[in-house]
């Protein structure tokens, strides 16, 4: 039986403890580690790489999503499921865009983990049922926002995990420029994060 390596990347300890549980009694599945943050991630990864990421998007210090290119870029082959309290349009974001093979909610029973861990397993993509239709980035951030037309851009560019170099060249902006908007962007809506700063954007938009 070919064994699939998990590594589990969330900061709730007790939570990730409770899925590694669940995970290694199936006897096709062996633990590579949990990590709490991105720099305990990869540490794990370097000493034990994992067939598969099970990712927190709120993982510290800044945002899950913004680690998928340098995760996807150094573990090509490692398979990466979002394992999140989120829906996609909670936070602007659109799986099929994303370096990601699953999305999965917290707040799903355990055969929907089940089933995305088998789909994974022999090379599918899965999106959890419960989430529904993904709204497009784009759709997301329309009127109603406290911010400017290039601001707008780049939140919609930071919730589809780019870095400050990529939403730079696609903007055609310096790196100095983009991180003076997210710093201003930041500051308009009093946010903390860049997750927190995508989560009252929307909120602002749904005039919440």
């Amino acid at each position: 039986m070919q064994i699939t390596r998990v590594a589990i990347a969330d900061d709730h300890r007790l939570f990730a403890e409770g899925i590694a549980g669940l995970i290694v009694s199936d006897p096709g599945y062996e633990l590579s580690g949990i990590a709490a943050s991105a720099t305990e991630l990869s540490a794990l990864l370097s000493s034990r790489p994992a067939d598969l990421l099970l990712l927190d998007i709120n993982i510290p210090p800044d945002n899950g999503l913004m680690m998928l290119p340098k995760l996807k870029e150094h573990w090509p082959d490692m398979r990466v499921m979002a394992l999140t309290m989120y829906r996609p349009a909670d936070i602007g974001a659109d799986p099929n865009s994303l370096p990601l093979d699953a999305w999965v909610l917290k707040t799903s029973g355990r055969e929907v983990l089940q089933d995305a861990l088998k789909t994974l397993r022999t090379g599918g993509r899965y999106i959890d049922p419960n989430i529904g239709d993904a709204a497009p980035v784009t759709d997301l951030f329309i009127g109603g926002l406290k911010l400017t037309k290039r601001e707008k851009e780049i939140v919609a560019l930071v919730a589809e995990g780019c870095s400050t170099r990529e939403i730079a060249e696609k903007l055609y902006l310096s790196e100095l420029t983009v991180r003076t908007h997210r710093r201003n962007i930041s500051e308009k809506l009093g946010a903390r994060g860049m997750s927190e700063l995508i989560y009252k954007s929307i909120r602002i938009m749904d005039g919440k």
